[in-house]
Order: C-alpha cells, then sequence, then structure tokens
C-alpha cells in the first residue's frame, strides 16, 4: 500500500480518538481539565511520532530486498562488469593448487643449462605442454624468471626458452590450448579457434587462454629456483597482447614486453586487419549477423585496452607500422593508455613479424630491473633476420 494510503487512515484513527477524548473532557471538572488537556497533546506527539518512525524506519521486505538488489545490477556498467568478472577468475585460479610435472630432455654443459618437458595443469584442469630451460651449477642461487607467450597459430619451442636461459632467465616457452603439444587436448584447429565459444564469455576461447598464460606465471611464480620477485613476460601477436594482459591482472609480473600485440582496442583493429585471426572473426560475423553484439561482448572481455590503466609496471610496446594483422592504430590507443613507464619500439618498414632488433631490445629493457644488472643479456651479440621473422 502507498505511504500517503497508510499515513491517511492512521491519521483519521487518530482523529477519531481525540473526538472520544475530548468528549470525556467536557464532561469532566474544570480542575482536571488542564491535566487532561496537556495528556492529550503529549498522546497526539506520540502517536504521530510513532507513526512516522514505523513508515520511515521500517525494514524492507523480501520483495523490496530483491528490487533494490536488481537496480543494483542495472547499474553495473561494461566496465564494472569486465572488472568483477576479471577479478572473480583470477581469484579462484589464486586458491587452486599448482600441479605440475618435469621431464628432463637434455643438459647443456657448456652453457650449464638444463631443459624439461612440462606438463602444467590449467584453471579448469586442462593439461598444457611447454618447454622450461634453467641455468645451474650456482648452488642455493635462485633465477628471474620470464614466461614466453607464442603467437596465435604458433607455439613455444624449447630454443626460445635455451635463448632466454643462457642468459640467467628460468625460462618458460608454454603451448596455449589449442596450439603445439596443448592441441592434443583442446583442438577446436585454425580456423576454428578464435571463435570458439565467443557468444559466451566464459566460453571464449580466448578467455581460456588468458587464464592458461595466468597459470603458467603461477608455475614461474612458485617453482623452488625462481626468484618471484623478479618475474617477467613477453611475447609477440597474441603472445603479445597476453603480455600486456598479464601485466595488469598478475601483481608479480616485473615487467612485460609485447610485440605487435593482437587484440589492442578490437573495434579499431579489427576492421582494418586484413589477415590474421580478426579474419576468422569477420567471416563468423557474415554468417551469423544477428550475434554481432554477443562477439563484440566476448571480445570486449579480452581487449587489451579495458586493461591498460590495470598495469602498474614497466612496459615495451613493438610497432610494424606495415602490419596488417594488428594494425598499429589500435596499438597505440592502448600504449597511450598505460600509466606507467613505458618504451615505443617502432619498425617503419615491418610487418607483422619478430620486429628487427626487437629480442636485443627486450633483453635491454628487462635489464634493469633484474636482482643484478646482467651485462651478458645486454651486451652479447643477438643475431637477428634483416627482415624479421614472420609469425607462424
Amino acid at each position: 500500500m502507498p505511504f500517503y494510503m497508510i499515513l491517511y487512515i492512521n491519521l483519521n484513527n487518530i482523529y477519531i480518538q481525540i473526538q472520544k477524548l475530548e468528549k470525556f473532557i467536557m464532561k469532566t471538572n474544570n480542575k482536571n481539565k488542564t491535566v487532561l488537556i496537556i495528556l492529550l497533546i503529549v498522546a497526539v506527539v506520540l502517536a504521530a511520532g510513532t507513526l512516522l518512525y514505523k513508515n520511515f524506519n521500517a525494514k524492507p521486505n523480501a520483495s523490496t530486498s530483491a528490487s533494490k538488489s536488481k537496480i543494483s545490477k542495472i547499474k553495473l556498467t561494461r566496465y564494472q562488469k569486465f572488472k568483477k568478472f576479471w577479478h572473480k577468475m583470477y581469484a579462484h585460479l589464486r586458491t587452486e593448487k599448482v600441479i605440475y610435472s618435469l621431464r628432463p630432455l637434455y643438459n647443456d654443459k657448456i652453457n650449464k643449462i638444463e631443459t624439461y618437458s612440462l606438463t602444467l595443469t590449467s584453471y579448469d584442469g586442462l593439461q598444457l605442454k611447454g618447454y622450461f630451460a634453467i641455468p645451474y651449477g650456482v648452488k642455493g642461487k635462485k633465477y628471474p624468471g620470464v614466461l614466453l607467450l607464442h603467437g596465435y597459430g604458433s607455439y613455444g619451442t624449447p630454443g626460445w626458452a635455451h635463448f632466454f636461459a643462457r642468459r640467467g632467465y628460468a625460462a618458460l616457452s608454454i603451448d596455449l590450448r589449442g596450439h603445439g603439444r596443448s592441441a592434443t587436448v583442446y583442438h577446436p584447429g585454425f580456423p576454428g579457434l578464435m571463435t570458439n565459444g565467443i557468444l559466451h564469455v566464459k566460453s571464449f576461447s580466448m578467455v581460456k587462454i588468458v587464464m592458461d598464460s595466468l597459470a603458467s606465471l603461477r608455475f614461474l611464480e612458485h617453482y623452488k629456483d625462481i626468484n618471484n620477485k623478479y618475474i617477467f613476460v613477453t611475447g609477440g601477436s597474441m603472445g603479445g597482447g597476453l603480455s600486456l594482459i598479464d601485466a595488469a591482472i598478475d601483481k608479480h609480473v616485473t615487467a612485460a614486453a609485447g610485440d605487435v600485440p593482437f587484440l589492442s582496442d578490437i573495434p579499431v583493429q579489427m576492421p582494418l586487419a586484413k589477415m590474421g585471426p580478426y579474419m576468422e572473426v569477420k567471416a563468423f560475423l557474415k554468417k551469423h549477423p544477428d550475434d554481432k553484439s554477443k562477439v563484440m561482448r566476448s571480445l570486449y572481455y579480452v581487449d587489451t585496452k579495458h586493461f591498460a590503466k590495470w598495469i602498474k609496471v614497466p612496459v615495451m610496446i613493438g610497432i610494424g607500422l606495415k602490419d596488417e594483422d594488428c594494425p598499429p592504430k589500435g596499438t597505440l590507443v592502448v600504449y597511450k593508455m598505460i600509466k606507467s613507464k613505458k618504451k615505443l619500439f617502432v619498425a617503419k618498414n615491418s610487418g607483422h613479424v619478430v620486429l628487427p632488433g626487437w629480442n636485443m631490445e627486450v633483453f635491454k629493457f628487462f635489464a634493469p630491473y633484474l636482482p643484478k644488472y646482467d651485462k651478458n643479456a645486454v651486451k652479447k651479440n643477438i643475431k637477428s633476420n634483416k627482415n624479421g621473422r614472420k609469425f607462424l
């Protein structure tokens, strides 16, 4: 019942009682009239006060609580939902036990590096494969860790991990789900993986791949011979985008470097792309135009643009001005949004490749944040093809 109706009924009842009391007062003698009038005034004040208190301080019933809850949900913006989603996903990952196994592959006695085949359980129980290389020979020494993230359709290699291990890192080159050796347990294929589960955020392949990269960082954080105060992440294309996302979410990341990053301001990058995984999304939308809002909602949750302001650590981003897979226009938007210490590495004549000189720049960029300045990681001659290496 509306408040004004409740108020009217209660005031009417008070008025009737006052009339009865007034008749009683008129019948009494003058000596008691004054006392009764005072009591009448007090009674009216108390009745009115009680009425107002009950109606303004009443506890909400179940329907009121439900409506308030509904209103609060409606008021959540898309970004607030995004933030809540990733906070919940990462918090869940942090409660999970880090489960892995290592199988020795080979021992480089000259450089004193051991290389292993890794099996790592991801956040949802899926078994990921990877290569882990770590220096040895100094008793009790803990090494900085680095996560190496490959591009879309590519895979991790032992040589990549070994390349970083020779410069003093404990390096993990992971095969993200659907890629390399991890494709045996999750295999939408190419094309196919980019749009797998895209109509729902939780089932979207790219969301799962982000979680795989975060699970890989947890392995580095917990491995006994790694100094978990110094964990780095780098990659190219999809791996470049993931490096930025990981730096935003995982506070254990010391610094990150993303080469020609994918998933960077998707509404800008995707229309400009002429090749690469964005073409899978375009083909899907052409076939299912009515699902565009659902597709764009899922892509919103893996767009580095929305993670940019979470990044608090040093970041380096590489762009090729002739990149037609991940056009630099979108990447530059993300770069400008990052407020932490940052560096932009530009290759004017390069497309979607490992940019010429990129690896050397990564070592230089990471070096000041290592436990000790690693001169070998900076001065050692790192050869690079003149035109870069094309991503698979």
